[in-house]
């Protein structure tokens, strides 16, 4: 019956027939598609006729043949509708590749391998009646014969933007896929070919290609960033385009007063930019520099990993310099990015939609600045790992810090996430997911905590992001290695009794934290290995949770017990974002009071 369903469809759709036929042929499209530098297009139908062979895809208007009731490739209605699927669920995402503006218009006219590479991702995210159940077989198509003519494109050199951007696209699917290794090597030839482009390039890009190029060349840098951090060069690097074009900030929401804003204070700005003297280099640009940021930072984790032995409380340390590039980002970017003036959770949801070029890269950069510093300041990697790699004993005073901050920008994370599923934002950013899976591990320690107000917080945004990360997982497959890793970690991991209390002593595997810290890419699986450990050897450690390093001099008030509008103090308490100067009851009555 399924069988005969089958033939039903593919006799009244021609286009299905075609594409289900054809992926029967893979291996002769593969060499069709290596021979598309060599064949005009209006010289491949008569090639395809004499081998007996239907035309692929690849011929419809390029060949200017018109269009049949037999031709495969999509309807203006089917690209129209994944030109939106890009603006809703792919776009910055983490990649700026295309601006959704001008996709639309410019769709049609991409050598082919690029639009099929272009299909390819988009139909991993929704589908169309065009394809009537046979999307599996047309993204196999799509990116069989795509695949065929960028690599051999990409291996002789030819220095294309489309080329370049083909290469982002087959990387994404392949991620998506699972096929970890193929896009590790997607992801270096699109980088070797980038870095021939611009050892080639003796001025900057002009227009009216300057802004297709610097989003292609960023799009790498992120895919870099994202998978390869230790490989990647400096983001300010000599030679590279400028940042990609920013959309405007949206206009403030004027109706809204402190008392009843969730996320500003109206009388709080020390950003010197805000005067107008500064440039607003862009939202896009701000979220680069801080997706380059947080690559520095898993980097620096890695080689702590490994054994680097690091006393980040010198000011010529990595992690001292690696504080240093946050300094001069919150200078450079510009208060109208802040969250008082953003007021991202104060929208309305048809709003936050109608600037979505805007919104995704935002959230972006407020996710990754809160989980940058987090990740930096992570209390596995102060109390344990590198206090092991130098046998030394950190300055408490630094630690008071170090954890401070750790829990002031792990709680921050928790609550942009809060933010974006109060919005019901669709979100399916896997940058954003790897940063959310590293931040998980400071709740995980913090659960372990004596103060049972901590310790319920800290499980509760532990389960947040956990689903969080389910979500994403759907879509991601290595981010459900990542959960799976979380929830291993959360099984195998316990705390030790001491004389009937709850201990502060956690026993754990410090490999699975590491798994979750770095964001190593293929991902790794299995059972712990030695050799893979914080370079000490160790597959089961121990960590002590003391309250010596968080509380305030004085002794806080009593605590009433967590509740929902307990919780709800922090949650609706005015703030200015990341780059507010706080009152100074603020740490102590929302942050540092009664902290373990």
């Amino acid at each position: 019956m399924a069988d005969t369903r089958r033939s039903s469809a593919r006799r009244r759709n021609p286009a299905v027939r075609i594409v289900a036929d054809s992926i029967k042929n893979a291996s002769i499209f593969r060499e069709l598609g290596q021979m598309e530098r060599r064949w005009l297009p209006t010289e491949l139908p008569v090639l395809l006729e004499s081998m007996n062979l239907e035309a692929p895809m690849q011929l419809r208007k390029s060949a200017r043949l018109g269009r049949r009731s037999d031709d495969p490739e999509p309807s203006a209605e089917a690209l129209a509708h994944f030109v939106k699927i890009y603006r809703d669920r792919i776009y910055f995402q983490p990649l700026p590749l295309f601006d959704p503006q001008c996709l639309k218009d410019r769709l049609h006219l991409f050598p082919y391998y690029l639009r099929w590479s272009f299909l390819a991702l988009a139909l991993h995210f929704s589908t169309h009646e065009f394809y009537s159940g046979n999307e599996s077989e047309a993204t196999a198509l799509y990116m069989t014969s795509a695949r065929g003519v960028v690599q051999e494109l990409s291996t002789e050199g030819v220095v294309k933007t489309e080329v370049l951007q083909s290469l982002c696209l087959l990387a994404l699917c392949e991620i998506l896929d699972g096929e970890y290794a193929r896009s590790w090597m997607t992801i270096g030839a699109a980088s070797r070919l980038e870095s021939l482009r611009l050892s080639q390039s003796r001025h900057p890009p002009s227009a009216p290609n300057s802004d297709a190029i610097s989003r292609c060349h960023w799009s790498i840098f992120v895919l870099e960033t994202m998978f390869t951090p230790s490989l990647v060069l400096p983001a300010r690097k000599p030679g590279r385009p400028k940042f990609p074009s920013s959309p405007d900030a949206p206009a403030p929401v004027a109706s809204l007063t402190v008392a009843n804003s969730h996320s500003h204070w109206s009388d709080l700005s020390s950003n010197v930019q805000q005067d107008g003297s500064s440039p607003d280099l862009g939202i896009n640009a701000n979220t680069l520099q801080l997706i380059s940021i947080w690559g520095d930072i898993v980097a620096y984790l890695q080689d702590v990993r490994y054994g680097l032995s690091d006393m980040p409380w010198l000011n010529t340390s990595r992690h001292a310099k690696l504080e240093v590039s946050f300094y001069e980002f919150e200078v450079r970017v510009s208060s109208l990015h802040m969250l008082r003036h953003a007021s991202f959770p104060d929208r309305l949801m048809a709003e936050i939609d109608a600037k979505r070029e805007y919104w995704m890269p935002w959230l972006t950069m407020e996710i990754l600045h809160h989980a940058s510093k987090a990740a930096l300041h992570n209390p596995f990697v102060q109390l344990f790992a590198l206090r092991g790699s130098n046998a030394k004993t950190q300055p408490g005073s630094y630690l008071q810090k170090a954890i401070d901050q750790a829990l002031f920008n792990y709680e921050w994370v928790a609550r942009i996430v809060q933010m974006i599923q109060g919005a019901s934002f669709e979100l399916y950013d896997p940058l954003i997911g790897s940063a959310v899976a590293a931040t998980a591990t400071i709740p995980w320690i913090f659960q372990f905590a004596r103060d049972e107000a901590v310790a319920v917080k800290a499980g509760q945004n532990l389960e947040l992001f956990e689903t969080f990360l389910d979500g994403l997982s759907l879509r991601w497959p290595h981010l459900g290695i990542k959960l799976q890793t979380l929830r291993e970690l959360r099984s195998r991991s316990r705390s030790e009794e001491e004389g009937g209390a709850k201990s502060t002593t956690i026993r754990f595997q410090p490999d699975l934290v590491w798994r979750l810290l770095c964001a190593g890419f293929p991902p790794e699986m299995g059972a712990p290995d030695e050799s893979s450990t914080t370079g000490h050897g160790h597959l089961n450690a121990t960590l002590h949770v003391t309250t010596q390093y968080v509380h305030p001099l004085m002794d806080p008030p009593p605590r009433r017990p967590m509740d929902d509008s307990n919780m709800e103090i922090f949650f609706d308490a005015s703030f200015d974002g990341f780059d507010a100067q706080f009152p100074e009851g603020f740490f102590s009555q929302t942050l540092l009071g009664g902290v373990f």
